[in-house]
């Protein structure tokens, strides 16, 4: 099996908790304190394994000092003007209108981190378990939470809903592949990526999870944070 197709399995494993929170949300209405708890650890192991299995990794490599920054500054712009593009459709409209831009903010957060994941398959020689987990975990409240906005449009159906959380992760299986393909490349390609989906990873962490967070849980949302650091740190050091 090549390692592109290896990365882009990975990919779609990363991503099928979306499909699985969508799923929890049509048949169980999750609360939204339930969410908000789930979504606050996320942020804290997204945090930690972005700072250890991406930025520090990447500061290593033998590459121009600039090229981490950069790579940084373009994911944070990317993600912002994307986020910014999305909110815009939000205000023009309702109902489905609404729906999909949610469902397009929800993809938009996926993308960087299939990308990561692939990135590391080629770059590292394995996938990051600490970075997995975490993604794992923060796309899960973000599949429910986005489903249950979505129920609430228009033309949205369970069947359909199910349907197009399928394609979201299809999607982040592709940009998976792309990851690991790219990660073949040269150091200083592959240093720029993981810095492009870092800055974006952070942007969604801080601009997007940990308000939302904050809003459904209050105060717990920093304690939570810093335990889902905490974890993903842990387990980052088991992996040395």
């Amino acid at each position: 099996m090549s390692l592109t197709v290896q990365a882009a399995l990975w990919g779609v494993v990363a991503a099928l908790p979306l499909l699985v929170g969508a799923a929890v949300a049509i048949r169980r209405s999750p609360s939204a304190r339930v969410v908000g708890l789930v979504a606050a650890f996320g942020a804290g192991a997204l945090i930690s394994a972005v700072s250890f299995d991406l930025v520090l990794a990447a500061s290593e490599k033998d590459v121009p000092r600039y090229a981490l920054g950069v790579g940084v500054a373009l994911g944070a712009i990317a993600y912002f003007l994307g986020k910014r593009a999305i909110g815009r459709k939000q205000g023009s409209g309702g109902g489905s209108s609404r729906g999909a831009a949610l469902l397009l903010g929800a993809a938009l957060d996926g993308i960087p981190e299939a990308f990561i994941l692939g990135l590391s398959l080629a770059i590292g020689g394995g996938v990051s378990l600490p970075f997995l987990i975490a993604v794992v975990v923060s796309n899960f409240p973000e599949g429910m939470a986005a489903t249950a906005e979505l129920r609430e449009s228009p033309g949205f159906k369970p069947a359909r809903l199910l349907r197009t959380w399928a394609v979201v992760v299809a999607v982040c299986g592709v940009v998976a592949g792309l990851g690991g393909l790219l990660g073949e490349k040269t150091p200083l390609e592959g240093v720029i990526s993981e810095g492009f989906a870092a800055g974006a990873l952070l942007s969604m962490v801080t601009g997007d999870l940990v308000p939302e967070a904050e809003k459904k849980v209050g105060a717990l949302t920093g304690l939570l944070a810093v335990l889902g650091f905490a974890v993903a740190f842990g387990l980052h050091q088991l992996g040395e």
